[in-house]
């Protein structure tokens, strides 16, 4: 529970007005998707196919113009939401290197070598630099995910739970992307289960807020499509927040449990 509340404080951070800046990028991109997303009929009877296909009572539909419309506009909320974990969670280690300078170890102290700001190495720039290979490693996920539908997305929720630092791997320690797999794998030993329960709780609390609040306002469309933003951009950061502290505490946690300067080795 400490760590849901603490990710949800996302602008406690050096550069507050630029997380403030961030969330209201995502809430009027997010808005504007919510309050012009097509409804009909037409959804409504492709849905109902899609129900009797997934339950081989029927043929597989074609879905119409519109569910492409509807599917344009929920990509762009993912690839937007994406960038902007992304972002906030380099910004977030950037600036919590100095807070970390080094780790105790039992025979000593190994230092962590803090993330340099300079001009060819900012926060944005490194976020930038290593947004392709987030997209990457999102399409190798797709497979996965379609694969463990049948499954009630359990496999896929394991699988991006094992590989959730794989990305923080390869942009902070310059590792490879299968390498950075395989670190980011023994890197949530044991912590799988908790990192995917952290997301899902985080998840289940604003979507439960939304869900009341949608509620009282239920007469109102547009009320309920800005509530949906504000909860998308809350979402959104906080998640990047939470990114950014697992992956900060488990290569604290990996530093202690590897072997030190006075070990021989």
């Amino acid at each position: 529970m400490r760590i849901i509340l603490e990710a949800l404080k996302i602008d406690k951070m050096p550069k507050a007005r630029l997380v403030h800046l961030w969330f209201a990028l995502l809430f009027i991109l997010a808005a504007t998707a919510y309050m012009t997303m097509p409804e009909g009929g037409q959804l409504d009877h492709f849905n109902e196919q899609m129900a009797s296909f997934l339950q081989r009572k029927a043929a597989l539909p074609f879905p119409p113009a519109i569910w492409f419309s509807v599917l344009l506009r929920q990509a762009g909320l993912i690839l937007a939401s994406s960038w902007f974990i992304l972002l906030y969670a380099v910004h977030w280690l950037f600036a919590s290197s100095d807070i970390v300078g080094e780790v105790v170890l039992s025979q000593g102290t190994m230092a962590i070598p803090p993330m340099t700001k300079t001009k060819d190495r900012s926060p944005t720039r490194v976020a930038l630099k290593a947004y392709p290979t987030l997209l990457l490693l999102a399409a190798a996920s797709i497979l996965p995910y379609v694969l463990s539908i049948p499954l009630m997305g359990i496999p896929f929720f394991v699988f991006s739970s094992m590989f959730s630092m794989a990305i923080f791997v390869r942009t902070f320690e310059n590792k490879g992307i299968p390498s950075a797999m395989e670190a980011s794998f023994q890197m949530t030993m044991g912590m799988k289960f908790f990192i995917f329960v952290s997301f899902m709780f985080l998840q289940s609390i604003t979507s439960m807020a939304a869900s009341l609040l949608q509620m009282v306002f239920a007469r109102s469309l547009w009320a309920g499509s800005l509530i949906r933003a504000f909860f998308f951009a809350l979402n959104t950061l906080a998640f990047g927040r939470m990114a950014a502290l697992f992956y900060r505490s488990l290569s604290a946690r990996g530093a202690l449990t590897a072997p030190g300067p006075l070990d021989g080795n």
